[in-house]
């Protein structure tokens, strides 16, 4: 959602801002909606599935696949369709020069309906697509290198799901580098936060919590009309205050949200069957179409093939079917985001799960987002609380796709990446966390946030205080994520571009402290594990010689 909203008010015109606000009543009345019914009636098939697979061999101890958002094919679609969409929509319903409020409102009500509808019926089709998997997915999958099809997973997974959440990262680390710090200890070192007993936090659940604590706590609030403020896009009020705060951390926004979309009448209002509309217009899609279901397909191959191993052994076609199915019943109700079973299925079985937490998440997703509480829920968190869940998916997907690609094709993958990257550079992106990461050409930061996730993963705690410790002053002298750009405004308000020592700036766009604060909670946060080490609370250091993998991630 961000997103759109960001490349649509590039021009800061009011029929740019029309379009984002037109899109995002779209998005939440029709697109969120439209998926409860796509992910309530596939989660009820597949734990109906593992009870028909427990009946037939007798067992107790089935557990059902994992179904919902296709995030790798959504991430492909909402840049490489639904966007170009919007972009598309927003010149043909252009309004005339003197326009009035009223005419540029109809533009944009215009505008944002019928990059809907295209990107609808690209999805119904995509549907189709993955259905197709069904019957011609293993000779395709025979005749293409897998880098081939593994291409738009390490393109999406490193540039969408890695890079631009890790630039949002970057660029608020007071309220995000902890979440992140949570992330490479959970999920790439291993390390379990116990409550009782065997009882453990979720990961990506504590993840967010310290990212919502930080932001509503003023991580991210600024004085309003400062150049901080000005250069960071922020214009949400901080509660009654007059600073301005990041999306997610709005009191007034959050509520905007909830009396606009929760409970609300309008939901899928003009939505059911009508986005089917704009099938005359994806024909320059369908190329792009056809790869993310071949991709989609493939993926559920792997997923299958993993259950199988776990002991569950599931119609390879019949899933195939319900998944594009699913997508096509989606899209009918309004939604453009595919849907899929993904990766985790062992990790559900290990759990204990069964078919339960299938139906309990059908009901979940299906309440949340067909009674409009996704708007507010959205509005209440900050962009970093899942973002440092999405790197740690963007890596993921990397790691899959190197790990499912022959060594000699490893080139041909990183070559895969290049359109990627030409294709987020191209929407014009402009953020502030480019500027944090690419100080002194980048060095300082690179080396000292691989040097800290290698200590994460090898649960080396003590090494990794000891790393944040001098981060603290790396980033009071300006040496790391300085955040001094070339002069090149009057009066002047940035030093040179280079690593060393900075004198005090008068103005909040220095960030240097920032990232000292920041450095202080992530020592205290490491020595926190040193002590729980000791105890036995969580895991010791790993041994030189081991090779640490995430531990619930499955190949798929």
């Amino acid at each position: 959602m961000a997103a759109f909203t960001a490349v649509a008010m590039t021009d800061g015109t009011t029929y740019a801002t029309a379009v984002a606000q037109e899109w995002e009543k779209v998005y939440f009345s029709r697109n969120i909606p439209g998926c409860a019914f796509a992910l309530l009636l596939g989660n009820l098939y597949y734990a109906w599935q593992c009870g028909r697979l427990g009946n037939k061999e007798e067992r107790t101890d089935v557990t059902a696949q994992p179904y919902g958002i296709n995030t790798t094919g959504v991430y492909i679609t909402l840049y490489a369709i639904n966007l170009e969409a919007l972009i598309s929509a927003g010149f043909l319903n252009l309004p005339s020069a003197g326009a009035t409020d009223a005419d540029i409102r109809t533009a944009a009500v215009n505008a944002a309906d019928h990059a809907w509808k295209v990107s609808v019926a690209a999805n119904f089709l995509l549907g189709i697509f993955e259905m197709l998997g069904a019957f011609f997915g293993e000779s395709i999958r025979k005749a293409a290198p897998a880098a081939a099809f593994y291409a738009p997973m390490v393109g999406v997974g490193f540039v969408y799901l890695g890079f631009v959440p890790m630039l949002n990262i970057a660029a608020e680390p007071m309220v995000c580098l902890i979440p992140l710090l949570i992330v490479f200890n959970g999920f790439f070192g291993g390390v379990r936060y116990h409550i009782f007993r065997k009882l453990t936090f979720p990961i990506g659940l504590l993840a967010i919590l310290a990212a919502a604590i930080a932001g509503w706590s003023g991580g991210c609030a600024r004085e309003a009309g400062t150049l901080g403020a000005t250069k960071y896009g922020y214009t949400l009020q901080y509660f009654d205050s007059t600073r301005v705060t990041c999306t997610g951390t709005s009191q007034a926004e959050a509520q905007r949200a909830w009396d606009t979309y929760a409970f609300q009448d309008n939901v899928l209002s003009g939505a059911i069957f009508v986005g089917l509309g704009g099938f005359s217009e994806i024909g320059s899609f369908i190329t792009t179409l056809f790869l993310v279901g071949v991709v989609g397909f493939v993926g559920t191959m792997s997923c299958v093939e993993s259950a199988s191993a776990a002991g569950d052994d599931y119609p390879m076609a019949e899933t195939m079917i319900v998944d594009g199915l699913g997508t096509c019943i989606g899209a009918l109700c309004g939604s453009f985001y595919s849907t899929t079973v993904y990766i985790g299925h062992p990790i559900h079985k290990s759990l204990g799960a069964r078919r339960g937490y299938s139906l309990f998440n059908g009901i979940l997703y299906f309440i949340l987002l067909l009674s409009g509480v996704f708007a507010a829920l959205y509005q209440s968190l900050p962009e970093c609380a899942s973002g440092a869940i999405l790197v740690f998916v963007g890596l993921i997907l990397g790691r899959q796709a190197f790990e499912e690609t022959p060594p000699r094709h490893y080139p041909a993958l990183l070559l895969s990446l290049f359109p990627y990257l030409c294709n987020w550079a191209k929407l014009g992106n402009t953020n502030e966390g480019i500027q944090m990461m690419g100080q002194g050409g980048g060095m300082m930061f690179s080396v000292v946030l691989t040097w800290l996730f290698c200590l994460c993963i090898d649960r080396d705690f003590k090494k990794a205080a000891v790393l944040s410790f001098a981060a603290i002053w790396l980033s009071l002298f300006g040496f790391f994520a300085s955040h001094n750009a070339a002069n090149d405004t009057v009066p002047p308000t940035k030093g040179n571009e280079k690593i060393g020592f900075y004198g005090k700036e008068d103005h909040e766009y220095n960030n240097g402290w920032r990232w000292a604060i920041s450095w202080t909670v992530a020592t205290l946060f490491f020595a926190a594990h040193v002590s729980m080490q000791k105890i036995g609370l969580v895991q010791g250091p790993l041994e030189p010689k081991f090779s640490a993998v995430v531990p619930f991630v499955e190949k798929s």
